[in-house]
């Protein structure tokens, strides 16, 4: 297993970390180093550093050889990690791309590993304090970003787009305690900028980059869709009301044309200059809520000024037939 994960032509982690055992650094070096690129000389060691929310350990990791000569995107020359316990290393390994690592308070780690392949592909590790594997979760899919609770407990992460996999912008969460995977979904929230792991529920919390927060079961269910979709409508996101229109069928209930009638006006009022075909959709999007309303005079105004940013928006024929009617 550890030579399939790590790569048996340079060497296991288990060699590694036994070989790592008790070495110091000077951790003063570290700490003031934090936030950048740190540099351990002790280690020979350039990379990137975290430390867990109490401050006890850091963790450290290179996506390039130990040469120095090969970095990034590559074919060969397995990355390297370091976890420090104070200012003694205790686990010490190797994989292809290290990337994007996180440290708890209790020593768990993760790494999202960026793979030598060019193809869209990507793997999720968890580790013990000791080095020892916990989870090693393969996605046909890059990697976008992973989070872990600070207590070690639990983990998440999320693939990129990747059209026609199945791992495509899917969000996976761990239980590291048990070592299983819970759940998965793709979230229509979107990606996040980071993740919360509140102390009073099971649930993590994807924080988008304006501070607002959505909850997810562990098991992937969406539990704040409501407050997410308020929130999406109160601030004109068109592509929001896009997804809930087109989910409530050809007629929408009264209802919900109008609340998205006043999040469409207000894109239209506050957007400013923006794309002209996404200007196009919102009033391609706001015309037919009208329709639903028996506005057609205003349905067809909207469906004319959406024509006349995008020919091809779709609705000339309604806006010709429309246009006989009246």
């Amino acid at each position: 297993m550890l030579k399939w994960l790590f790569g048996a032509k340079e060497g296991s982690a288990e060699t590694a970390t036994r070989a790592s055992a008790g070495r110091r650094i000077r951790r003063q070096t570290l700490d003031d180093s934090l936030g950048s690129i740190v540099h351990i000389p002790e280690l020979k060691f350039i990379g990137h550093c975290v430390q867990s929310p109490n401050g006890r350990y850091a963790l450290l990791w290179r996506d390039g050889n130990d040469e120095g000569t090969r970095g990034g995107a590559r074919e060969s020359g397995l990355g390297r990690y370091y976890l420090i316990d104070g200012d003694v290393v205790v686990a010490e390994g190797r994989v292809e791309r290290p990337n994007s690592g996180h440290v708890a308070d209790n020593g768990t780690f993760t790494l999202n590993d960026w793979r030598f392949t060019s193809a869209l592909c990507g793997r999720f590790l968890a580790f013990r304090a000791d080095g020892s594997p916990i989870i090693a979760r393969d996605f046909a899919a890059n990697i976008y970003e992973s989070g872990l609770s600070p207590d070690g407990r639990l983990a998440v992460c999320q693939a990129c787009n990747a059209p026609n996999s199945e791992d495509s912008s899917r969000l996976v969460i761990f239980d590291l305690e048990a070592g299983v995977e819970t759940g998965s979904c793709v979230p229509e929230s979107g990606w996040a900028a980071s993740y919360e792991f509140p102390t009073d529920r099971p649930v993590v919390r994807l924080v988008y980059l304006k501070g607002e927060g959505f909850d997810y079961g562990l098991d992937g269910t969406f539990l704040e869709r409501e407050k997410w979709v308020e929130a999406s409508l109160a601030k004109g996101d068109v592509y929001v009301v896009h997804r809930l229109l087109r989910a409530a069928g050809d007629v929408p209930p009264p209802d919900l044309a109008n609340r998205c009638v006043l999040s469409l006006d207000s894109f239209l009022v506050n957007a400013g200059d923006p794309d002209p075909r996404t200007r196009a959709l919102a009033l391609k999007l706001k015309g037919s809520c009208l329709e639903v309303l028996g506005d057609y005079p205003g349905a067809l105004r909207s469906y004319d000024s959406a024509l006349a940013l995008d020919p091809r928006i779709g609705v000339k024929r309604r806006a010709d037939r429309m246009r006989k009617e009246l």
